[in-house]
């Protein structure tokens, strides 16, 4: 029986590893990859034992993009009919971008090799990404004739800033990871070997995090990207006052006062 596309293991500390699982085609998004990348991030909002997510590639790719194996994304002008949501929604993709935006938990790119087109839309939905020395990171989709899609003209000016991101996707070029964390592109660069063992320690210290206000947080950010300052100041302390009458909170700062490690329940 074979492998599925999409490999899931989650630890006794609440890590959801998931690994795309494509290597001979450096993990080309298939069908299988992106439904159970979106299930395991709706799951993250009813989940307790999730507290963060990793993403990585199994083999010497993160992420090539689309499958083009059978043609693609490509639509001839004489093809078949659509699927009534396809011209209604026109989402495209969208459906798992927005269950990753939509997600409870910090989540972690874990970028060991290429990540380019789609596969590069997918990382910049991480909050973190932690790349290999090996990585290398870009839209390479105006060398296909296309514009960029996968969320990537979304994340990227807010990464790197509208001029650079102008220029990186006039130009398809893929960036070595030095490069990518120059410009922000990537939090760190590590070496390829140790990739995991840092990623997951890295996770191991969110998921001993307190989970409501990592989920709290991460909602924060997700809402400053479009809100006007004055509906950002209401969510914001309204989000803290909530955060404020836990035991998290409770705990958090008696461990502070007793100069000790808190132990958070997420209650």
């Amino acid at each position: 029986m074979p492998e599925p596309d999409l490999l899931r293991e989650l630890t006794d500390d609440g890590v959801l590893l998931l690994t795309l699982n494509r290597p001979e085609t450096m993990n080309a998004i298939s069908g299988g990859i992106s439904a159970g990348l979106a299930a395991a991030a709706r799951e993250s909002k009813t989940n307790d034992r999730i507290r963060v997510i990793v993403i990585t590639g199994n083999g010497r790719g993160f992420c090539s993009g689309a499958d083009l194996s059978t043609g693609g994304p490509v639509r001839s002008a004489g093809g078949g009919p659509r699927p009534r949501s396809a011209t209604v929604d026109k989402l495209g993709p969208g459906d798992l971008l927005l269950a990753l935006a939509d997600a409870d938990v910090p989540i972690i790119g874990a970028i060991n090799g290429a990540a380019a087109g789609a596969g590069f839309g997918l990382a910049l939905s991480c909050d973190v990404r932690i790349a290999s020395d090996q990585a290398r990171l870009g839209s390479v989709f105006i060398r296909r004739g296309v514009g960029p899609d996968y969320g990537s003209s979304y994340w990227l000016p807010r990464l790197v800033g509208l001029a650079k991101a102008y220029e990186l996707f006039y130009s398809g070029e893929l960036l070595d990871a030095k490069a990518a964390l120059a410009i922000g592109l990537v939090n760190r660069v590590v070496p390829h070997e140790t990739l995991m063992d840092e990623t997951m320690a890295y996770a191991r210290t969110i998921a001993a995090g307190p989970p409501l206000a990592y989920t709290y947080t991460r909602r924060a950010l997700m809402r400053s990207i479009d809100d006007d300052l004055r509906t950002h100041l209401v969510f914001e302390w309204t989000q803290q006052s909530e955060l404020l009458s836990t035991a998290d909170a409770r705990e958090g700062f008696a461990a502070f006062l007793e100069r000790r490690a808190p132990r958070f329940s997420g209650a």
